[in-house]
């Protein structure tokens, strides 16, 4: 074999087991208790407090589904209104509306909400690294004292992975970032969520247990009506 050609085809073998090796190391780590959990439905999570108000929460749950409809669910944020109780509008805006709430730094969501109408639909940006990012406004109904809050986010969503990220552009809630990601599993996908959230109340750090309590399990249970729904319209 020329040499040219067997340097190229040992370059070529050292980038399969950099891509594979990438791959494993990229498995959900968890320990032995964890997965027990998981195989028995339960979903495996954590709450600790941060900085001032702000608490950070992490968790992850089994899905029967394929991590390629799993994806899918997370990925579809106008559809969270439609599945999710506390959700009550969830829709994803163009630049211009963004570029509006955030430098007129807009404060009442029924203002926001009369801009629906005039925006660009089906809007995306698609970012030079093939990531792909959209704004998602949502409004929520909590119990007291939240009662009624939105955000608007700006969530980047990578595809080869099958990771969703966000971070706060605008709001009354004062902090809010996080990700999901979705994983192979020999028995469908796991799904994973961190998110750090301030509510600028002193509560925050109770209020983040009981939303890993109550509502949390509820967005799990939303995402697998979802895929059961997403399926059934194959």
């Amino acid at each position: 074999m020329d040499n040219r050609y067997g340097k190229i085809f040992i370059f070529a073998v050292l980038g399969l087991v950099m891509v594979f090796a990438a791959a494993v190391s990229a498995e959900l780590k968890l320990s032995d208790e964890q997965w027990s959990q998981l195989r028995a439905g339960k979903i495996v999570k954590k709450v600790w407090k941060e900085k001032g108000t702000q608490s950070g929460a992490w968790s992850v749950r089994q899905f029967k589904h394929s991590p390629e409809l799993m994806w899918k669910v997370i990925s579809a944020l106008e559809s969270y209104d439609e599945y999710m109780d506390r959700c009550t509008v969830s829709r994803n805006l163009d630049q211009k509306t963004r570029d509006a709430i955030v430098k007129q730094n807009m404060a009442e969501p029924e203002a926001i909400q009369k801009l629906f109408d005039k925006m660009e639909p089906n809007f995306r940006r698609v970012n030079p690294d093939g990531t792909w990012t959209v704004y998602s406004y949502q409004r929520n109904k909590f119990p007291w004292p939240l009662v009624d809050r939105w955000i608007l986010l700006e969530i980047t969503h990578n595809d080869k992975i099958m990771k969703q990220y966000w971070h706060r552009l605008a709001g009354n809630i004062q902090e809010d970032h996080g990700s999901w990601q979705v994983y192979p599993d020999k028995n469908g996908a796991l799904c994973e969520n961190d998110f750090h959230i301030d509510l600028a109340i002193p509560a925050t750090g109770p209020f983040v247990s009981f939303a890993t309590e109550v509502t949390l399990p509820a967005t799990y249970e939303a995402f697998d009506k979802m895929a059961d729904d997403f399926e059934k319209k194959k």
